[in-house]
């Protein structure tokens, strides 16, 4: 009777078990993303607007005095990037398939904070990954769209290509495509009013021709004349030899903050840190020393110097945490955005 017992619940634990997993393994992978993403913004107030996945849903939140949720997608899509505008009151952010492909489109979307209410401000048959403000040219907001969807090999995923720079103007409600280089890759669009001109890091391909020179690009950043956006200028910078990823530009201490390659570690993982140029004393620092993928600097204007570390940049799923240094002493602390 004992053993009939226990035979008994081992079969009942063993089915619960079973039926546990089952209902696991039947979650579509998209709904099984949690935890911050890489998007975030800083406004001039200090309130951070930042992205999270919440069983696969992208979900945008504004951390003031409290943390309130803005907008929550359905789990197919995602948020590429946000913009937390200088007037208090509203939130601007873009969003795309999750899984991307020739089909794909991208929505700007215009958030009141006050209200909540999200309207469409625009829709593009094209992928837009970021966007850029600056008050100095408040008509317009300027955004990166990619034509072009392929992958780099059979077993690889499709990745935007053919990159240009845009702009919305607010007033107009028109489009205008500011450049014409269809450059295989572009990130970290910043504008300046007061140079009246964008930066943009890209392929430095102008040169390449053979297969070999295309393999050896590098990756550098460019300031495009807003007059004359047809011809970008590559920024100096004294490390050229060297890839140079995310960047942020700190006009008024003539620095420019940048990612690139540290080093790597004992299992050959690259190290990606910031560092920065100091382009009146001719002297670039390391300015970050996590020994992890350190990525999107951003300077608020309390003089800190914002960015994100994922803990699994080698991984399937990252791990984001927001953390911020101040660029005088050095110090580094996390910044915490639970809810």
């Amino acid at each position: 009777m004992r053993k009939l017992l226990l035979l008994g619940i081992g079969v009942f634990l063993t089915t619960g078990v079973c039926v546990m997993l089952g209902l696991t393994l039947q979650i579509p992978d998209e709904e099984k993303q949690n935890g911050l993403t890489g998007v975030f913004d800083v406004s001039a107030e200090g309130d951070i607007g930042f992205v999270t996945y919440e069983k696969g849903k992208p979900t945008l939140y504004v951390k003031s005095v409290e943390i309130r949720q803005v907008a929550q997608l359905p789990s197919y899509q995602t948020i590429s990037d946000l913009i937390m505008m200088p007037d208090k009151k509203t939130i601007y952010y873009v969003n795309s398939d999750k899984e991307l492909s020739q089909n794909s489109k991208s929505t700007v979307h215009k958030v009141n904070l006050a209200t909540g209410a999200d309207e469409i401000l625009f829709e593009e048959d094209a992928i837009i990954t970021e966007l850029a403000y600056d008050t100095a040219i408040g008509d317009q907001l300027f955004y990166l769209q990619a034509e072009f969807f392929s992958n780099d090999s059979p077993i690889a995923s499709e990745y935007p290509h053919e990159f240009d720079v845009h702009s919305y103007d607010f007033m107009q409600r028109t489009h205008k495509q500011l450049t014409n280089l269809k450059n295989f890759n572009m990130a970290s669009l910043q504008v300046s009013g007061k140079e009246k001109s964008l930066y943009i890091q890209m392929d430095d391909d102008a040169n390449a021709e053979t297969a070999e020179e295309v393999f050896e690009m590098k990756q550098r950043i460019f300031q495009i004349p807003l007059a004359h956006p047809e011809e970008p200028e590559k920024v100096f910078l004294p490390t050229d030899a060297d890839d140079l990823y995310d960047f942020v530009l700190v006009p008024e201490q003539s620095l420019l903050i940048y990612q690139a390659v540290a080093g790597t570690n004992n299992d050959g993982i690259y190290e990606y840190e910031l560092f920065s140029y100091d382009w009146d004393e001719k002297e670039t620092k390391q300015v970050t020393f996590h020994k992890e993928h350190t990525a999107r600097p951003l300077v608020g204007d309390d003089g800190y110097l914002y960015y994100m570390i994922d803990y699994n940049f080698a991984g399937r799923n990252t791990e984001y945490e927001l953390f911020r240094v101040n660029l005088q002493n050095g110090d580094a602390e996390q910044v915490p955005l639970a809810k």
